[in-house]
């Protein structure tokens, strides 16, 4: 009797420090997302562009940003559903065919909005402005990777 109560108690503590931990790893990601949006609003001022410009570039930003919350579904929904069919003892080949298929074509139309909202901005600037930007772009890109090394080396130790 006393081993049900000590796996119940257990139990309830799991799911009680599930619930309380959600909400901050909700926090984590939002405060991710406004440290970027912060960046790239930070780098559009860098450019010193002409007011009319900088908004029209914020609208072009929130434009693809949300496309790729969509496209981001997407994704995550073709990898759970390609990860369901290769937990089965025998995958069915054509059905993994098929959500292979989706899987590459959710992650080449999450590229392809990159790409457009980079063509779609570069079109709002001269020639000037254009070099300025993708210098700026470069630099930023190359903090985020060295970042990402940083973050990889220190779960390595």
């Amino acid at each position: 009797m006393k081993g049900k109560f000590n796996f119940k108690l257990a139990a309830l503590c799991a799911i009680i420090s599930a619930m309380l931990v959600m909400p901050a790893l909700g926090q984590a990601k939002k405060e991710a997302g406004a440290r970027h949006q912060e960046q790239k609003d930070q780098m559009i001022k860098e450019l010193k562009l002409a007011p009319e410009k900088e908004k029209a570039m914020l609208a072009v930003e929130a434009k693809y940003a949300t496309e790729r919350q969509g496209i981001i579904a997407g994704v995550k929904k073709a990898n759970d559903d390609l990860q369901a069919a290769m937990a089965t003892a025998k995958p069915d080949e054509a059905k993994l065919k098929a959500l292979v298929s989706a899987l590459t074509a959710d992650t080449d139309k999450f590229s392809a909005s990159f790409r457009n909202q980079r063509d779609e901005e570069l079109a709002l600037m001269t020639p000037v402005e254009q070099a300025k930007y993708l210098l700026v772009m470069g630099q930023w890109r190359q903090k985020m990777m060295d970042k990402g090394k940083e973050k990889a080396a220190g779960t390595k130790k």
